[in-house]
């Protein structure tokens, strides 16, 4: 006999967790003519799972899976900045990043969930948590199971706590009463697709990843020159099509303390994040879920930021990174910031670049800056 949904959302509130749904543990091979789609049009990216075949189904994660738990947990701040107002350049941090580490949040709540469900219901049985880091459709999981319905934007949307949630899924060996899935669409308004400012949502229900400011805040490696301006102040993630979206206008703040925020500003001064310590690093972004892209990204992603902003007062940090950091690719996008400001400091940097930089990459950068400047 199945356990009741009553009881387990009894259990799951006690831990802490007040959305939360059930499903049974069915692949879900309807999403495979989707997911081939998405590998044909090349809209797959490297943090997902390549073999399609892997991603409907359960049973490869843990045999004999019979029901999903799935939960969605809010990590919205209160507040979102409003325009920035101070003196040095800053830039922007997605909700997401700001407090500690999501994953380990949800799983620490999973593992509640298990616990006592273990205690109070059925004191054998074999689970597996996830979060984020399996083949599985976590959102899809999460919308059969009630907690919401899928955007434009492609993100579920939570009845309480909107966009802003992640998302946290339990196999289970032994039967839990099911929810009945969220069959309802979102208000099509289209105001998401409108304010992406790469166009990364081609069509609804459709995101090109290779254009997402999220994805490519995360992405190692040279960002897309074409698309650097299109960065504006962002250094981590983008909410810009989730802070747009007419779901999220009246919704719950998160019941996490304020404090639970504080390890990553949502506007984080540009200039001390070019020249932070690998200790100072440990101990305050490194507990986000930030931290894993680690500082080389963000350093980058900053240096975007500050050649888009223009600010002449980042010229002389921006010309000591190109001059003497060890790593080819910082100063590349520092030869390009540099070029945006365009001073005559600026100006000088790049030419003294262009003749002594033992990389052929950063002579290239710095001399397209220069040719952009006359």
């Amino acid at each position: 006999m199945a356990i009741n949904t009553g009881k387990l959302k009894e259990i799951a509130l006690d831990a802490g967790a007040d959305q939360v749904g059930v499903t049974p543990a069915k692949p879900l091979h309807y999403m495979k003519e989707r997911l081939e789609k998405r590998k044909q049009e090349n809209r797959l990216t490297p943090f997902e799972e390549s073999n399609i075949a892997l991603r409907p189904s359960p049973y490869h994660l843990l045999r004999g899976s019979r029901s999903i738990i799935t939960i969605a947990v809010p990590y919205a701040p209160p507040d979102h900045p409003g325009p920035h107002i101070t003196a040095a350049p800053a830039g922007i941090v997605a909700r997401c990043a700001r407090g500690l580490d999501y994953h380990v949040l949800v799983e620490e709540l999973c593992r509640r969930i298990v616990e006592k469900l273990k205690k109070e219901c059925a004191p054998s049985f074999q689970c597996r948590i996830l979060c984020d880091r399996s083949p599985l459709l976590e959102r899809e999981l999460a919308r059969i199971s009630g907690l919401g319905l899928i955007g434009e934007n492609c993100t579920l949307i939570n009845p309480e706590y909107g966009s802003y949630t992640a998302l946290g899924t339990i196999l289970l060996d032994i039967d839990l009463e099911p929810d009945q899935p969220e069959n309802s669409l979102c208000r099509q308004c289209g105001q998401c697709r409108q304010a992406c400012p790469t166009g990364a949502l081609i069509e609804p229900y459709v995101i090109d990843p290779h254009l997402c400011l999220s994805y490519l805040t995360q992405a190692a490696g040279l960002f897309p020159r074409s698309l650097r301006p299109r960065l504006g102040r962002h250094i981590y993630g983008c909410d810009i099509c989730q802070d747009i979206c007419p779901h999220n206008s009246s919704i719950r703040s998160s019941p996490l303390p304020e404090g639970a925020f504080a390890f990553f500003p949502a506007e984080p001064l540009l200039l001390p994040l070019l020249r932070i310590t690998q200790k100072e690093y440990k101990t305050t972004i490194n507990l986000t879920s930030a931290g894993w892209r680690g500082k080389t990204t963000l350093q980058r992603n900053a240096i975007i930021a500050l050649g888009n902003i223009k600010d002449p007062a980042a010229t002389s940090p921006l010309a000591g990174t190109l001059e003497n950091d060890q790593r080819t690719m910082i100063r590349e996008h520092a030869a390009w910031a540099l070029g945006q400001i365009g001073t005559k400091r600026a100006l000088f940097a790049l030419e003294k670049s262009y003749q002594n930089d033992p990389a052929a990459a950063v002579k290239k950068e710095a001399k397209l800056a220069l040719q952009e400047n006359l």
